[in-house]
């Protein structure tokens, strides 16, 4: 679990600086509607106010992680991370028919409350960016309000293409909880 987090935005951060390069606002995004006599300050503009602090801060980061310096230390690494959690965790699903564990350490936070720690909010995913690395299917399912006010919850994994699964382990469970699924 130490290295899901870091793998997880590596890649992903990595794959939005790639898929989101052709958001130029000539064929794909959003443009800006000042007339420009330089391409370059119109790809400028078009870009620092088509993407918002956190897209330009993903973008950012995966430029650098896909850079040639950094490319084998970062990215390449991120994926043999990947390659061994999701091996380990088909081992785990011919034993296991579920994985229920905690959506997130803590308590929700309160919207805008971690805006200017992106580590802590980054840290905050440690649980459910795991299926997503694996590329298995999970869901989250509010449990109970903590003392806060704020709602916790727990999350069901299950194999690949075991979708049915999950959602029937996950409407147990929600009914266990006393909710109505």
């Amino acid at each position: 679990m130490d290295y899901v987090v870091p793998a997880y935005y590596i890649l992903t951060t990595a794959e939005a600086s790639s898929n989101l390069s052709r958001f130029d606002g000539i064929k794909y995004g959003y443009a800006e509607k000042d007339n420009f006599d330089d391409l370059t300050e119109f790809y400028k503009r078009t870009r620092s106010h088509g993407f918002g602090k956190e897209v330009k801060r993903r973008i950012m980061l995966g430029t650098f992680v896909l850079s040639a310096g950094y490319y084998d230390a970062y990215f390449t690494k991120a994926q043999q991370v990947r390659n061994i959690l999701a091996h380990k965790t088909t081992e785990v699903f011919k034993e296991y028919d579920a994985l229920i564990m905690p959506t997130v350490p803590s308590p929700a936070f309160c919207f805008g409350e971690k805006s200017n720690d992106p580590i802590e909010m980054f840290l905050a995913d440690i649980y459910t960016v795991f299926a997503n690395l694996v590329g298995i299917p999970g869901i989250s399912l509010p449990l109970f309000l903590h003392t806060n006010g704020m709602p916790f919850g727990m999350q069901v994994m299950a194999s690949r293409e075991n979708e049915l699964l999950m959602l029937r382990l996950s409407k147990k469970n929600y009914a266990i909880a006393g909710k109505d699924l």
